[in-house]
């Protein structure tokens, strides 16, 4: 088995779609503005936005993605202009990598993190 991609479902579908584009520089494979669907691709991994309704409600699961970088100091550059609010540093773990935690604009964490030797 193998994980086909997290779907994020939104009322903001698209913001968080030109978020995604411009802040984690995801490519667009498939988009139906009709159908409120999107499937945005990174490198081996897919991100599929979803319109929400309004007026259904919402449950209370929340996401979250972990995204391996390869050099974290250089998106936490180019993310920051992205943001609408203010994050923390990027912290060092007991486990070996960096992380630096961001929030989209629906309010879902992103984990960006850079395993370091």
């Amino acid at each position: 088995m193998e994980l086909f991609a997290i779907e994020i479902r939104t009322t903001q579908w698209q913001p968080m779609l030109q978020w995604y584009k411009s802040a984690l520089q995801l490519d667009s494979r498939l988009r139906r503005d009709e159908d409120g669907y999107a499937l945005l691709t990174g490198d081996g991994w897919r991100i599929s936005l979803i319109q929400r309704q309004d007026d259904k409600p919402r449950d209370r699961s929340a996401i979250s993605l972990a995204i391996e970088v390869e050099d974290l100091k250089s998106v936490q550059r180019h993310v920051q202009n992205f943001l609408t609010e203010p994050t923390g540093p990027i912290m060092k773990s007991d486990e070996g990598f960096l992380q630096w935690t961001i929030t989209d604009p629906d309010g879902n964490r992103i984990k960006l993190f850079q395993f370091v030797h």
